[in-house]
């Protein structure tokens, strides 16, 4: 008896939270704030839309105001219900906050607030504390503030019901680094034969044809870009999916390419890693051992970019050690910049350097490469 009666108690505690007044009924809703959990959850990538992470509304809460009732809710991510009815005098009105946690390594910059449902043209809102651009850093909270009131003197049409939505958009470049974190897990699942019973020897078979003059070369690569063969192009889609050639990358509605390449070549000066294969050069057979694979991905435009350019480019290298048989990372997923070039290395731009790629602190990837343990 005495533990019922403690979850009862429990129980009023929490409608107590939940339920206040404040001229009028006021319900809250709220997510506990002190230690939010960072959600992990797969992104969903299409042709037309890319969501990276969660954005989302932790607290909703009638804040002030002078009214007959209101209450508010969150609904969705980035929605909120409003219920509430105005006093009969004009300057009467009602006070939201609305608190975001940006649940991302990025950060969210707002963009604007979208009516998705309103009962009254009698009554509108402005949003205070949140401007157009502010930015919500990564792992950041950030209050606004929604006023509802009369937008005349006309007070005899004082309810309204309605759903607002909040619209914000991420910067490229940041949102570029949770792109290519997600091409580095599917490039594993590639070279491991997880994606299909075959799909390394896809890859290794579409580099030993390659076109072009690097077929001659102990270096290979082969990507998805402009310049490139459409069977490369091709490679590259089928081994990475629709999803990842082109995405809504920073909230505006229009899908932007990405551009990936995957280059092999010996990294760390040990021919007993990576994997081996053969080459033919004016006639003659060559070995190549110990070649690593380098994914290199960016999001930046090709299309127009000048030739020598930097953009921005992140890379991550992969090997396999002697005796084991899945490949695993030897460089992390690292932030840098290459020149802008074309694809075959002369003509106009359309492709990146990958020669010329250092990170944003000037490392090389051999350097890079040479530091880990």
């Amino acid at each position: 008896m005495r533990g019922y009666g403690m979850h009862r108690l429990v129980i009023l505690l929490c409608i107590l939270l939940i339920c206040a007044t404040v001229s009028g009924v006021m319900a809250t809703w709220q997510y506990a704030e002190a230690s939010p959990q960072k959600v992990s959850a797969p992104l969903t990538c299409t042709m037309k839309e890319f969501r990276y992470g969660t954005l989302y509304i932790t607290k909703v809460q009638v804040a002030d105001g002078s009214f007959s009732n209101a209450n508010a809710v969150k609904n969705g991510d980035l929605n909120m219900l409003a219920g509430l009815t105005l006093s009969a005098d004009a300057d009467s009105s009602v006070t939201v906050e609305v608190t975001f946690y940006n649940n991302t390594a990025s950060s969210f910059y707002y963009n604007k607030t979208d009516q998705l449902s309103w009962s009254n043209g009698n009554i509108g809102y402005t949003v205070t504390g949140m401007e157009k651009k502010d930015e919500i850093p990564a792992y950041s909270y950030k209050t606004a503030r929604v006023v509802f009131a009369y937008t005349g003197n006309n007070t005899s049409a004082s309810a309204l019901d309605a759903e607002l939505q909040f619209n914000f958009v991420v910067d490229k470049d940041s949102i570029g680094e949770i792109v290519a974190l997600t091409a580095v897990d599917r490039f594993k699942a590639i070279l491991n034969n997880e994606v299909s019973a075959n799909s390394y020897q896809t890859l290794e078979n579409a580099m030993n044809n390659r076109s072009g003059w690097n077929k001659e070369s102990a270096v290979t690569y082969i990507g998805n870009v402009a310049g490139s063969s459409s069977t490369d192009s091709n490679v590259i889609k089928n081994l990475f999916g629709d999803e990842f050639m082109s995405m809504d990358l920073d909230g505006d509605g229009k899908a932007e390419p990405i551009t990936m390449m995957i280059k092999r070549e010996d990294l760390d000066n040990n021919t007993a890693t990576g994997d081996s294969y053969t080459y033919t050069s004016w006639g003659r057979e060559y070995t190549v051992n110990g070649a690593e694979m380098t994914l290199y991905i960016t999001s930046a435009d090709l299309t127009n970019v000048s030739n020598g350019r930097s953009v921005v480019v992140y890379a991550a290298v992969f090997t396999k050690h002697p005796g084991e048989e899945k490949w695993t990372e030897l460089m992390p997923l690292t932030k840098g910049a290459a020149n802008a070039n074309n694809y075959d290395g002369y003509g106009s731009a359309n492709s990146f350097n990958t020669d010329t790629w250092l990170s944003d602190n000037g490392m090389s990837i051999r350097t890079i490469v040479a530091q880990q343990p």
